[in-house]
């Protein structure tokens, strides 16, 4: 009996020992096989936004230098260089410029000749109207059938007279009957002769009558059409007058403009051909080229006035930066300050010297917009007295913007997973198993309100005293043992 229960107690000691190997060995095996978290609750505030760009230092005010009409660039100033009082910006070719003079001076020569021609055009022409030459005619006309007249009246009385001679010729002789009978006849054929002449002499004096008379009629209608040409002659030698003296005076405008334009010409070749600063300023925006012919519509752009700072901002930042947040700025060599914003602003950008980190408008902001521009989001402070910097320098910045809302619940990007259904997190469970109590991952779907740089603002079912896996050293899915590192 005392062998048996020795048995017994050996046989219980040997399994005893048994188990704490296996535990141990379990325990050791879990260290190896089940993966280490870390964990952290859930907390609540605001999230912080980290922005950062570059920059550039602006001068404080821009003037927009128009270059000077039809002229050759030769040379320009560079981009982001200072110039003096009185030193050239632009010098444009002297050659090009003394050409563009001479042709000047002869349209202004061939415009005033033009001038001229016109007002001596304009002049009344010497003329005799038609209606002085168709008033002889008439007259003339008129003087025909008088004497026409008179003659029909003479070949009227002549006519009229050898009848009255022819009767009374026959009654004497029927009375004194002292003719013979040949004589008689011989006499009749003669009067018979003679007044078929007078008769003749008669229908040809009313013929020439009738036709003096058509002639008066004639001239007449002459002299009535001549008065009307001379009408028309006269309303369109006006008509032509008062074109040529308007020809005139529009040669004359155009002769006074080109005197304007001969005279700026002269004046720049007086300046020797260089467009020069009227004050110390900073290149901010060369819009030519040398070689270009210029139209006027180039622009220099100068800075004056002192430095301001002029930063860019990315688009995912534009709607976060307000005007008083403050920036850190960090320049190549080094020196970094914190500077308060005073202004937020847009530029066209995609082109130009002056639309990335360049130019600005007089206020400081630049509020035009381009159809085929996008629009660059631009903040601007003001140069620190203790800073010494020169225009065009450049710089970094950085920015830490808190969120405008409060949210209840915040959690680490780590902690955030997200898969084609939703978004969710894992926290840390423990569960009562054979072997004893066990950790565990567990999944709580989150819905994503916001992300910083570092956390997600959520709303979800987590409760303060969750412990969310914010880091794993392996691969960990819903339902997988972990560990909670100590």
């Amino acid at each position: 009996m005392g062998r048996k229960k020795k048995w017994m107690l050996q046989s219980l000691l040997i399994f005893l020992a048994v188990m704490v190997v296996c535990t141990i060995i379990s325990r050791a095996a879990a260290s190896i096989l089940v993966a280490e978290v870390q964990t952290q609750k859930v907390s609540g505030g605001k999230l912080t936004y980290s922005c950062e760009g570059e920059g550039i230092v602006v001068s404080a005010q821009e003037e927009q230098i128009f270059l000077w009409p039809q002229q050759q660039v030769e040379w320009t100033a560079k981009s982001g260089s200072n110039v003096r009082k009185g030193e050239c910006l632009v010098q444009f070719r002297m050659e090009y410029l003394e050409e563009t003079i001479q042709k000047k001076e002869a349209e202004l020569a061939q415009l005033e000749l033009q001038a001229e021609q016109q007002h001596v055009s304009s002049r009344e022409n010497a003329r005799v109207p038609q209606a002085t030459g168709a008033a002889l005619s008439l007259e003339e006309a008129k003087k025909r059938l008088e004497i026409a007249r008179q003659n029909e009246a003479q070949a009227q009385e002549a006519y009229a007279r050898f009848q009255e001679e022819m009767q009374a010729g026959g009654t004497l002789e029927e009375t004194t009957e002292e003719t013979t009978t040949s004589e008689e006849e011989t006499k009749n054929a003669m009067q018979e002769e003679r007044l078929r002449e007078l008769e003749i002499a008669l229908q040809e004096a009313r013929t020439q009558t009738e036709s003096a008379h058509q002639d008066v009629e004639q001239a007449q209608n002459a002299y009535e059409l001549a008065r009307q040409e001379d009408a028309a002659s006269d309303i369109n030698a006006a008509n032509a007058a008062e074109a040529s003296r308007l020809g005139a005076q529009s040669a004359e405008i155009q002769a006074d403009q080109a005197k304007q334009e001969l005279e700026k010409l002269k004046s720049y070749q007086e300046a020797k051909g260089k467009l020069c600063a009227t004050q110390d300023c900073t290149v901010l925006q060369v819009g030519v080229q040398a070689g270009v012919i210029t139209t006027g519509q180039e622009i220099l752009s100068v800075g004056n006035g002192g430095f301001r700072l002029k930063g860019e901002v990315k688009d995912v930042d534009k709607e976060r930066i307000k005007a008083g947040a403050e920036a850190e700025i960090q320049f190549r060599s080094g020196k970094k300050k914190k500077v308060k914003l005073d202004a937020i602003g847009k530029e066209a950008s995609g082109g130009g010297e002056s639309n990335h980190l360049g130019g600005e408008t007089t206020n400081g902001l630049a509020d035009a917009t381009t159809s085929n521009q996008a629009m660059q989001t631009i903040w601007y402070a003001p140069l620190p007295n203790d800073l010494a910097a020169q225009g065009m320098e450049h710089f970094t910045w950085t920015m830490e913007i808190p969120s405008e809302s409060d949210y209840e619940q915040i959690i680490p990007l780590s902690a955030l997973r997200e898969d084609a259904q939703t978004a969710y997190c894992l926290t840390l469970e423990e569960e009562e198993q054979m072997l004893g109590t066990v950790q565990i991952a567990k999944r709580v779907p989150v819905t994503v309100l916001e992300k910083d740089g570092e956390h997600a603002a959520i709303t979800s079912t987590l409760k303060e005293t969750d412990r969310i896996i914010v880091s794993t050293e392996k691969y960990v899915e819903e339902g997988d043992r972990i560990r909670e590192k100590e």
